[in-house]
């Protein structure tokens, strides 16, 4: 191995920076953009030097962020697997997969797969096509020395229809959140302002806009002193982006309702304005890093009992845990509106929460799992 492939750490990703706009000039503002950049800090500090490959929906690009170099890569849309496969063929030094471990890929030996939650906990999906995944996925455990799962979902899903010999070959590391960074704000005198209840997810179908709506169309109609804020990426062009901007345009409480694309370094003072946040998702789910920033920052959750989401939200403790569908998250939403008491107790364990799940953790266990896999490829 080349000095060049032993400091190098090549993560494999369908999405950093915004292929989705074109914009490459920053990441695109979901949680998967978030690990990675989290995750290339991390090589950084330990003297390596991280390098992204990631798919492109427009063309391919080869520029540096923050130091970083990351390339996209063009691909068609049904052989996402074959790209993958592609940028490991080009890649140095230990590679992370880090996304779409459910495509059939074929892995370079001594590698790391990251599972970000299952994708693939919809009700209604065909038993034939869950049948295909568990199919996928224990290869992937196959092929891969180490697979990282950032919620015991996947991990009791690959005990319960993978087969392999090594426990410890899937490793349970809950996503993490900088406490220091996303503290409580509103305080006490946010009491004369208008309550505020944050969606702080991409505006997208599994991450639940659809109940969101659905929610604000029945709490502003009740609540007169609300205001509620999308907090997340809107990718133009696409139906529910049409769907979105026609609802705004033609609500009858527009004004209070707020849409707002937040950097990385901004979406704390989204949190630190609100009351209350809802994360309502409908499937593929890990352990939301929306959900960790907004207990970090104090605020009590209403939560779709969905994926890594049952390992943070303890309901009636620190949150709300409902079923995925609106009437239910506008219930628990409409018992914290009303009850003060209630939102600042659940407020304060929330925040308790968050500490267990500090960034420093998730970084020292990360810097252990790297150097590791690289004792093994040297």
């Amino acid at each position: 191995m080349s000095e060049t492939e032993r400091d190098t750490v090549t993560i494999l990703t369908h999405s950093y920076l915004d292929g989705y706009t074109q914009n490459i000039s920053r990441p695109f503002g979901g949680g998967l953009e978030r690990y990675v950049h989290a995750l290339c800090q991390v090589v950084t500090g330990m003297g390596l030097r991280p390098v992204v490959y990631q798919l492109s929906y427009f063309g391919a690009f080869d520029t540096v962020y923050e130091g970083v170099r990351v390339r996209g890569w063009t691909y068609e849309t049904d052989k996402i697997a074959a790209a993958f496969e592609e940028m490991a063929e080009a890649a140095d030094g230990l590679i992370i997969y880090g996304s779409c471990i459910w495509h059939p890929i074929r892995y370079r030996p001594r590698s790391i797969g990251i599972c970000h939650g299952i994708s693939w906990d919809r009700h209604d999906m065909t038993r034939e096509a869950k049948q295909d995944v568990a199919a996928i996925i224990n290869e992937a455990i196959r092929q891969l020395d180490r697979v990282v799962s950032v919620d015991s979902q996947f991990l009791t899903y690959c005990r319960s229809v993978c087969c392999y010999s090594d426990p410890a070959s899937i490793i349970l590391l809950p996503n993490a959140v900088d406490t220091d960074w996303f503290t409580p704000g509103r305080g006490s005198e946010a009491q004369s302002k208008p309550l505020r209840v944050l969606f702080p997810r991409r505006l997208s179908y599994e991450r639940g806009v659809v109940p969101m709506m659905l929610l604000t169309d029945a709490i502003l109609q009740e609540y007169p002193n609300v205001i509620i804020e999308f907090a997340g990426e809107l990718v133009e062009g696409t139906t529910i982006a049409a769907a979105f901007h026609l609802w705004v345009d033609a609500h009858p409480n527009k004004a209070r309702i707020a849409h707002r694309t937040y950097s990385f370094s901004e979406v704390r003072e989204a949190y630190r304005n609100a009351d209350i946040a809802v994360i309502p998702t409908i499937f593929s789910e890990g352990t939301s890093l929306a959900c960790l920033e907004a207990m970090s920052c104090g605020l009590p959750v209403v939560s779709a009992n969905v994926g890594g989401l049952n390992d943070i939200v303890i309901d009636g403790m620190n949150g709300r845990l409902v079923s995925p569908r609106a009437q239910a998250l506008t219930e628990a939403v409409r018992a914290l509106l009303d009850d003060e008491d209630k939102r600042l107790s659940m407020s304060q364990m929330a925040r308790q929460t968050a500490l267990a799940f500090d960034q420093r953790k998730w970084n020292e266990q990360w810097r252990g799992i790297i150097a590791e896999q690289l004792g093994r490829l040297r």
